[in-house]
């Protein structure tokens, strides 16, 4: 936990020295990812582990509850699907309530599993709330807030889970750093290619794609053809790499988060 801590610390010194974008660990599919004082979350509020995934830390939870050093001006939060190892309603609406200028943005289906869990209509929560109600078929929706500029499709979940909305975020932070992150997209490439010129508008920083892609060859043709970042993160390790990251790496030959509060440079 203090190693977790610390590299926190670096993180959030760097990131109010204007030091070059960076992107942290905090479990599963959960990153941080800053540059200058922009700050954003993907996945980061959840609570199953399903047996095999690490969860987030209960001092990592507390400091981004209480906004505290690197979680301090957190300028959105993005939910991928609504799966129990990225989205729980309980710790999200927790966090909204306890950080009031934060944005979410997520699936409609993560607004309903909200007002499902007891939050009303009418309550000023759900004024915070950009619920995005997309189909693999829909083209792709822009957002913005503040200095966060937001593309997002729908990416059919691995498996190909017609009844769950999975989407990919690609969010542009100050104009400059642009990261995208995949949820549990399927590595199929025909899911792709009708999105190839959305994918291609805009070269990313930083990807951020479920370990699993670097194991199959559609996902390598996706990462190369598709999506062609500058630097490529799998996510969604599972928790025994965790110690062992150096040859979980090796063997999938690609970088990987497996280490909460393990930072990659983006610049």
């Amino acid at each position: 936990m203090r190693a977790l801590a610390a590299a926190l610390l670096v993180l959030s010194t760097a990131a109010h020295a204007h030091e070059p974008s960076r992107a942290a660990y905090l479990a599963n599919a959960g990153v941080l990812v800053a540059r200058g004082e922009t700050k954003v979350l993907f996945d980061a509020f959840y609570e199953d582990s399903y047996g095999e995934y690490l969860t987030v830390a209960p001092a990592t939870r507390a400091a981004m509850m209480k906004g505290g050093a690197p979680f301090d001006g957190i300028d959105a939060v993005f939910v991928s699907h609504i799966h129990g190892d990225h989205f729980s309603a309980a710790p999200m609406i927790a966090y909204l309530r306890a950080q009031p200028a934060v944005v979410l943005f997520a699936p409609e289906q993560a607004r309903r599993a909200i007002l499902g869990a007891g939050v009303g209509a009418d309550d000023p929560v759900m004024t915070r709330i950009r619920a995005v109600d997309l189909s693999p078929e829909d083209d792709a929706r822009r957002l913005s807030v503040g200095d966060v500029g937001i593309d997002v499709v729908s990416v059919p979940h691995a498996g190909d889970l017609k009844d769950v909305q999975n989407y990919s975020w690609r969010v542009t932070l100050n104009d400059e750093t642009t990261v995208v992150h995949f949820g549990d997209a399927g590595a199929v490439i025909s899911n792709f290619e009708r999105r190839k010129d959305h994918f291609a508008s805009k070269e990313p920083d930083a990807a951020f794609p479920p370990y699993w892609w670097f194991a199959e060859d559609a996902g390598r043709t996706i990462l190369d053809d598709y999506i062609g970042a500058k630097h490529v993160i799998g996510v969604h390790a599972p928790a025994s790499t965790r110690g062992n990251g150096e040859k979980a790496r090796a063997e999938l030959g690609g970088d990987m988060f497996t280490e909460p509060g393990e930072m990659r440079a983006l610049d």
